[in-house]
């Protein structure tokens, strides 16, 4: 059985909790997967920085890949409690300025935990929820919501914005339709229904 959303929102913050400070990173939940990805303006150096002290807090061991002159990808991949699992790894940056940091890994990991209420009542509601991403960009933290339309992406909207106050939709399209909101904490939210 995969774990459910408040199970890997609650690894995901304790694995943030035990790497310490990282890079701006991007949280993607989906299925047994906590999926981290590092901010495009942070530096190679500073990703592979932060894939080692993962590595630490997991106890496994990075990969290193040469991939060409100058290019590599550098990886880590370990098994979390109850069956979920980590991908982290860097990627090529695009050379842009980084901004003045505002946030931070400890603020990541309280968001991730201030999301339990709402990820339980999305449990005990009957929608499918295909993923949950949180993205530190390093001036703010954003929500996303990824959801299954299961046909009626109306209804999936209403029911996976249940506890979202303020939710303004944009008109749908053949991909689905979106929804932006307040969630209970007062963080706003981006719902994509597909």
């Amino acid at each position: 059985m995969s774990p459910d959303l408040t199970e890997l929102l609650s690894a995901a913050a304790a694995l943030l909790d035990d790497a310490g400070p990282l890079e701006p990173v991007r949280v993607a939940l989906s299925g047994r997967d906590v999926q981290l990805a590092f901010a495009e303006f942070t530096t190679m150096a500073d990703q592979r920085a932060s894939v080692d002290r993962l590595a630490a807090a997991t106890g496994t061991a990075p990969v290193l890949c040469e991939l060409g002159t100058d290019a590599y990808t550098y990886t880590l991949t370990a098994d979390l409690p109850d069956g979920m699992m980590l991908v982290a790894g860097t990627h090529p940056t695009l050379g842009r300025h980084q901004p003045a940091r505002t946030t931070s890994t400890a603020a990541t990991a309280a968001l991730l935990r201030s999301l339990l209420p709402w990820a339980q009542t999305l449990a005990d509601l009957p929608v499918d929820v295909i993923g949950l991403e949180i993205t530190d960009d390093a001036r703010r933290l954003a929500v996303q919501l990824l959801v299954d339309s299961a046909g009626d992406p109306v209804a999936a909207m209403s029911t996976a914005a249940t506890g979202v106050t303020a939710l303004r939709t944009g008109p749908g399209d053949p991909f689905g339709i979106d929804g932006r909101g307040r969630l209970p904490s007062g963080q706003p939210v981006l719902i994509s229904v597909l």
